[in-house]
């Protein structure tokens, strides 16, 4: 071999054993600084990961310009009715969805119930483990049509050449039974069914629901619980066309969901305020309805899963993300509109689904709120609301003994257990007399082995 064969084989050799350092070793990298002195070395931080299986080959001059693959192409469904689902193309659904497809996420829909027996949706919901707050039995069959609507625009069957498609294509449904067959209910079935949804495993917790009132503190609590074990919470802003606060979109750690037009305008009914945190498509929405058929809906309830889906799409695609990250990728990637940065009408702005995965979280917590909470009306007592007379909601602590504290109140006669969560925190529902409820949430705020206690607040299905 050659004098100049052993130079070419060295200066091989040491470009492989640099590649080799430069792929393995984690140098810091960022642009090259301005001005400096010749001779002078800098450290770069590159990091490597695949959008797709098939990309086998780093081009190191394209990754110094800091050069990025082009997102794989739309994945259309092939859902008969695909074409009346405005609301999956307007937030780029079909771009999401070469992404993620939201797989191995449970979604818990806190409604009516859901038709399981739909054809749409009978292979997605998780019957073994739902429950009807209402009823107390294991069954959270919808009596009533919201939730089955709210269900299918979350996570329908996909796919399945018929029907619709659902945001969370590749997601399961867990539907908790907390509103009757008026679509109304209490906070006494709403905040155990929170509590059990975390307990159960779901990501995301949708809430197309709604009481005109401050975030109770028995509410916010079993929020910060579900929060806490990793739970994105999403709730519906309220259909009153005002600057009407509603609970639980109004506590902290939720995002409070305004509905949006084809057009991009605030729809009229949907309701403005500190409380919103993203908006969604929200009129004329077609999916599922209970029996079997289809057809349009339209209200913050509608667009509230809208957000639960895309949640499910972040998480699958970024599971070690927190709640606070996944709010970050949805709420600063929204498309922003009205005044610029959040806005009473339309909080961060319309989600972008393909956004939200493509660019992930802009932070530990969602950048566009700035120093504000996820919602300023979050915090204190319950406020004006309407609600049930003669009944409270108490949460005692774990392992403190109820029948103790409820009667040194005189109150063990009219006790009922609601749920007792993993590390043993018991949620009751008290009856008192009438005109008392002051009185007597007054005495138990009082008690260590207390909590929360509250009104019981009426909630209502945000259609």
């Amino acid at each position: 071999m050659s004098r100049k064969d052993d130079v070419i084989q060295l200066l091989v050799g040491i470009l492989i054993a640099a590649l080799t350092i430069f792929l393995v070793v984690p140098l810091a990298f960022g642009p090259l600084p301005a001005g400096g002195a010749v001779g002078q070395a800098w450290r770069y931080r590159v990091d490597f990961y695949a959008d797709h299986a098939s990309e086998v080959y780093l081009y190191l001059p394209l990754v110094m310009r800091n050069y990025r693959p082009p997102p794989p192409p739309p994945v259309y469904p092939n859902d008969t009715y695909y074409s009346s689902q405005w609301g999956l193309s307007k937030i780029r659904a079909p771009e999401a969805w070469a992404l993620s497809k939201g797989t191995g996420v449970l979604i818990a829909v806190l409604d009516t119930g859901t038709d399981y027996n739909h054809p749409d949706l009978s292979g997605k919901v998780r019957t073994d483990i739902d429950y009807d707050y209402i009823n107390g039995d294991w069954d959270a069959m919808d009596d009533h049509g919201h939730g089955t609507h709210v269900s299918g625009i979350a996570a329908a069957a996909t796919n399945n050449s018929k029907g619709v498609a659902g945001l969370g294509w590749e997601a399961t449904l867990l539907p908790l039974k907390v509103l009757d067959n008026q679509g109304r209910g209490s906070t006494a079935e709403l905040i155990p069914a929170i509590r059990d949804a975390a307990d159960k495993g779901a990501k995301v917790i949708n809430m197309s629901l709604g009481g005109a009132a401050a975030c109770p503190s028995d509410l916010q609590s079993a929020v910060d619980y579900a929060y806490s074990r990793g739970v994105l919470l999403v709730a519906a802003a309220g259909n009153d066309g005002k600057s009407q606060t509603v609970f639980p979109a109004n506590c902290t750690h939720v995002l409070g969901v305004a509905a949006t037009t084809s057009s991009d305008t605030r729809a009229g009914f949907s309701n403005y305020g500190d409380h919103v945190s993203v908006a969604a498509p929200g009129t004329d929405i077609y999916s599922t309805l209970r029996g079997g058929g289809y057809g349009y809906m339209q209200g913050t309830s509608m667009a509230t899963p809208f957000v639960a889906g895309l949640a499910a799409l972040v998480y699958a695609r970024f599971p070690t993300y927190t709640p606070d990250q996944v709010a970050s990728a949805i709420l600063d990637n929204a498309q922003d509109l009205g005044s610029t940065g959040w806005d009473m009408d339309y909080g961060c702005g319309r989600i972008d689904a393909f956004k939200a995965l493509w660019d992930g979280a802009q932070g530990n917590y969602p950048v566009c709120l700035g120093a504000r909470v996820w919602s300023a009306e979050g915090q204190g007592g319950g406020g004006a609301g309407e609600y049930v007379p003669g009944e409270v909601v108490v949460t005692l602590r774990a392992r403190a003994r109820a029948e103790g504290v409820f009667r040194v109140q005189g109150l063990a006669s009219g006790s009922e257990l609601l749920y007792q969560d993993r590390s043993g925190v018991q949620v009751w529902r008290l009856r008192v007399p009438v005109g008392q409820e002051e009185a007597v949430l007054a005495r138990l705020r009082a008690d260590p082995a207390v909590v929360a206690a509250d009104r019981n607040y009426i909630v209502y299905a945000q259609r």
